[in-house]
């Protein structure tokens, strides 16, 4: 991990009327020892080689994965099951609240950005060629609205003091649920091609 504040690029999200861990009826960020237990048996990663980021809420990423099981399972087996590097450009709709969307892209300065987030949907973010900066906050930590959330879109856009960076590449994977604000496909180094796949898992 690797940790940046850019005076300048500090941005970002959505004060969600209802947060995430209301829906969840626990506090997110205090996994149980079962949880933690369940997270490093791996069975939920469905027999995949990369590896989870350490961003990720665990408690939250247990409670959801318990509330909609199925949805992640074909997340998962979508990214064993096939060859992310040929798949054709675009989005599928998967099915009960999944879809996934593969890109291709020229990464690039995170200056004039913000932070994104979302209310509606977490984001499983897993870059398949090249490398990238993914930044991430936390909602609470939002000083300014850049963009209001707009519910068709789900997405708003937002301010923050500090971002930490982490480096996304092809041994691990991102999840950004609603507390999660990030900004992605940000240039690690020179600005490089990445093709990534995005999967959009509903709330509910």
């Amino acid at each position: 991990m690797r940790t940046f504040i850019n005076p300048r690029t500090q941005l970002l999200m959505l004060a969600i009327a209802c947060p995430f861990s209301l829906l969840l009826g626990k506090n997110p960020s205090k996994p149980t020892k079962a949880e933690i237990k369940w997270f490093e048996k791996r069975e939920w990663a469905e027999g995949i080689s990369a590896q989870p980021d350490s961003e990720i809420d665990i408690a939250t990423f247990a409670r959801h994965y318990k509330k909609h099981p199925d949805r992640w399972k074909r997340a998962f087996q979508f990214i064993r099951n096939h060859d992310l590097t040929t798949l054709p450009l675009g989005r599928q709709d998967l099915g009960d609240g999944l879809t996934v969307s593969v890109e291709e892209y020229t990464t690039h300065d995170p200056e004039p950005e913000a932070l994104e987030g979302h209310k509606i949907k977490i984001d499983l973010q897993y870059v398949v060629v090249g490398k990238e900066l993914q930044g991430y906050a936390k909602i609470k930590d939002t000083i300014a609205t850049v963009d209001p959330y707009v519910v068709k879109k789900d997405i708003g856009h937002y301010k923050v003091k500090s971002i930490t960076y982490h480096v996304a590449q092809p041994d691990r994977f991102m999840i950004y649920f609603p507390d999660d604000i990030h900004l992605t496909n940000v240039q690690y180094g020179d600005k490089a091609k990445v093709r990534k796949v995005v999967f959009k898992v509903w709330v509910d």
